[in-house]
């Protein structure tokens, strides 16, 4: 595994892209961790994803971006990009992923991991602790707060306007 070290009480951003650049979901994403009021820094896992990577350093909000760059990323699949985010987890104060395939994908495996309950689909940030996320098919909302030290979640993109 790359040598890449936490910021700590920071917020994780797990981002989608196709090693080339970043896909607009991650956009969306820097949003809602900016709601957090914490730096927000971005995970960029790949093979050949230099591209992505300096992308992501271009995002306004983004304070620092971690790059692993090996072939066992190249298709972002969640057998191996969860034990790299678990591994990083424990300096950050919450994981964001896209609430799209391929973050409904990981996130589950890296909550897991770390013994922690997995928030889904958030589509407002109330404080650092609480969220307001769809239940029964979407005909209400749910306000839910976690006590959990490590907050694992997919966002709902189209909650959040892109940076």
């Amino acid at each position: 595994m790359p040598a890449l070290s936490p910021v700590e009480g920071a917020v994780l951003i797990v981002a989608d892209h196709d090693n080339a650049s970043i896909r607009p979901a991650t956009l969306n994403v820097v949003t809602a961790a900016g709601r957090l009021g914490t730096d927000a820094v971005v995970l960029v896992a790949g093979s050949g994803a230099g591209g992505a990577a300096a992308a992501a350093a271009a995002i306004p909000g983004v304070s620092r971006v971690l790059h692993a760059d090996d072939a066992r990323y190249d298709h972002l699949l969640a057998e191996n990009v969860a034990p790299l985010v678990a591994a990083l987890a424990r300096g950050y104060s919450h994981i964001l992923f896209p609430s799209n395939t391929t973050g409904k994908n990981i996130a589950p495996r890296v909550a897991a991991l770390l013994d922690v309950a997995q928030l889904s689909d958030v589509m407002q940030i109330v404080s650092a602790d609480t969220f307001v996320r769809p239940i029964y098919a979407g005909n209400a909302m749910a306000t839910v707060q976690t006590k959990d030290a490590i907050k694992v979640m997919t966002v709902r993109t189209t909650a959040f306007p892109a940076t």
